[in-house]
């Protein structure tokens, strides 16, 4: 298993893969509820039988609710974070990981697609695994929706695909350390007083 340093490497040395194919997309790919730029598909291939893609889309926890509400996932944070892993080749596809270096919290699934997981958790390291291993995706099967929540917006960062013998890197978002608008604003509101109380001390003083 990767430690979230590789996770970190891996992004920078793959950011251009982060690309959009319509052709391919499904209801996360596209969709226009996303956040701004946070929506999309990574299309991968080991040249050895492990192929597909992986739509992704980073929401709002309301516009995630307003689009997907009762399909089996509650969202446990301001921001949703969902992929689902379309599988073109000849080998099953088994897991999912996705790199997190941030807080995230409430992972599961979501009936959009074929296939749900056996076991969605966060690994000792922190990172999101979705296992599919009884079954697993078949060649032109999609998974359910994969999802966990943050408090914060998306970073670029690496994740990783398996088919249980073969494995490659791709680029997925992932929670950052920017909070969401309002907690940043309670923050600088906090900010403020610190300052304006430390000024009245010094004034006081003076």
């Amino acid at each position: 298993m990767m430690k979230r340093h590789s996770f970190a490497v891996a992004a920078m040395l793959i950011a251009g893969l982060m690309v959009v194919q319509t052709g391919q997309a499904g209801v996360l790919s596209g969709n226009g509820a996303a956040l701004p730029g946070w929506t999309g598909t990574v299309p991968y291939d080991n040249g050895n039988n492990l192929s597909g893609s992986i739509d992704f889309a980073v929401f709002t926890a309301a516009d995630f609710n307003a689009n997907f509400g009762g399909m089996g996932y509650v969202p446990g944070d301001a921001y949703v974070y969902t992929y689902q892993t379309n599988n073109a080749g000849s080998d099953n596809f088994s897991q999912l990981t996705v790199g997190i270096t941030n807080p995230a919290n409430t992972i599961g699934t979501f009936n959009i697609g074929d296939v749900d997981t056996s076991s969605s958790l966060f690994d000792g390291s922190g990172n999101a695994e979705f296992q599919f291993l009884s079954p697993a995706v078949a060649t032109g099967q999609s998974s359910y929706g994969l999802a966990f929540s943050a408090p914060t917006l998306p970073i670029q960062l690496g994740g990783i695909i398996s088919d249980g013998g073969g494995a490659i890197q791709i680029a997925l978002p992932s929670p950052g350390t920017v909070p969401e608008p309002a907690a940043a604003c309670l923050l600088a509101l906090a900010g403020g007083v610190a300052v304006s109380t430390r000024r009245s001390r010094v004034a006081k003083q003076s």
